[in-house]
């Protein structure tokens, strides 16, 4: 390092004037000492080598503290695995309970809400990523048998089922006419697939055989309101209407009721129809994928084939389908011949098509 000589009396002159010359740094503690100045490249050179000396144990703490984070990370994705690891046995006091995921809802949070110990619920739902929980999203919480979930769980939308037991859900809306119906069910039979239909009331007054068919082929039969008019549009009491009327005219029809589940005509609802609903007893059932063949032009069979097949994972392909509820319309000639290659995709990714309150239920209620 270098000072000014005889920098005091320097000070008092101009500084133009001042004479520079390099003397070794005296080592000593006096305070008297001159000021150091910084504009000779040989002191530049080694003030950048004291400032490196400060840099290394930073970038020693922060490179620490980022592996830190990502082990962390890679606990948490771990339920990426392919295999889906089994989720830890029950003890006899605990029932699997399903729980519909709200907003903000992450495994951390219903561990301190429902008096878990931490990772109980995480290790619950192996299947299920840190990074992929939706809103209407179901998952299982291991509860004390004695504990029971509030009452406003009937008010939430479920928009996917359960993950990780390679189950997916095909929904069939019939609420215009008959059209491809007949093929459909056909297609479903040869291929002992399950399904889960939500019929209107005005549509079972007119094809009220179809509707017997679709009970005897073993299949679902849920509400899809009367009319099949924008729920957000009438009333409270025209909603509970709606939704009373279809089912007393399925149950004379087919024998069965079609409660709890309920879909509302377009996908038109909002917070006041999923309360008037919900404390009458139904639940609004969305869906993970819609097959859009019924929105804007005709699509072909290879369309709608494509547009439920691509949604695919990049860690898994079954991730992206796996407690999937995906939206078809019964009458829909174009589903009907798309029905075939859709199962047989399915089953290449290992899934199976199970009926709705399967895709919902516990594994132990199964």
């Amino acid at each position: 390092m270098i000072v000014w000589k005889n920098a005091p009396a320097a000070r008092r002159r101009d500084r133009s004037r001042v004479h520079r010359q390099r003397v070794p740094f005296p080592r000593t503690s006096d305070s008297r000492l001159p000021t150091l100045r910084t504009n000779s490249p040989s002191l530049q050179h080694r003030s950048t080598r004291a400032n490196k000396g400060k840099i290394a144990p930073a970038l020693l703490w922060l490179t620490s503290a980022l592996l830190l984070a990502l082990r962390g990370l890679a606990a948490d994705r771990a339920a990426i695995s392919t295999t889906h690891p089994a989720a830890a046995p029950l003890r006899d006091d605990v029932r699997p309970t399903t729980y519909v995921l709200a907003p903000r809802d992450r495994f951390s949070l219903l561990d301190q809400r429902f008096g878990l110990p931490p990772r109980t619920a995480s290790r619950a739902n192996p299947a299920v990523r840190w990074d992929d929980m939706k809103v209407g999203d179901l998952v299982l919480l291991p509860l004390p048998r004695s504990q029971r979930l509030p009452s406003e769980e009937t008010v939430k939308e479920i928009r996917r089922g359960l993950r990780g037991l390679g189950r997916v859900a095909l929904t069939f809306d019939a609420g215009a006419d008959l059209g491809a119906l007949d093929d459909l069910l056909d297609v479903l039979k040869r291929r002992r697939a399950r399904a889960s239909f939500f019929v209107s009331g005005r549509w079972v007054e007119r094809y009220p055989e179809a509707l017997r068919r679709i009970a005897d082929d073993g299949h679902d039969i849920f509400n899809h309101t009367f009319t099949h008019r924008a729920l957000p549009r009438l009333s409270s009491s025209e909603i509970l209407d709606e939704l009373e009327r279809t089912d007393r005219i399925i149950r004379q029809t087919a024998g069965r009721s079609s409660r709890p589940y309920f879909r509302p005509p377009y996908g038109d609802r909002n917070r006041r129809v999923l309360e008037t609903a919900g404390r009458a007893g139904w639940q609004c059932v969305y869906w993970t994928l819609d097959s859009r063949d019924s929105v804007g032009s005709a699509k072909t069979p290879e369309q709608i084939v494509r547009r439920v097949l691509s949604l695919t994972c990049a860690d898994d392909p079954r991730l992206a389908l796996d407690g999937a509820i995906v939206l078809f319309h019964a009458s829909a000639a174009s589903t009907a011949q798309a029905m075939e290659p859709i199962l047989d995709g399915l089953r290449r990714l290992g899934l199976r098509p199970v009926s709705l309150p399967t895709l919902l239920c516990p594994p132990t209620d199964r």
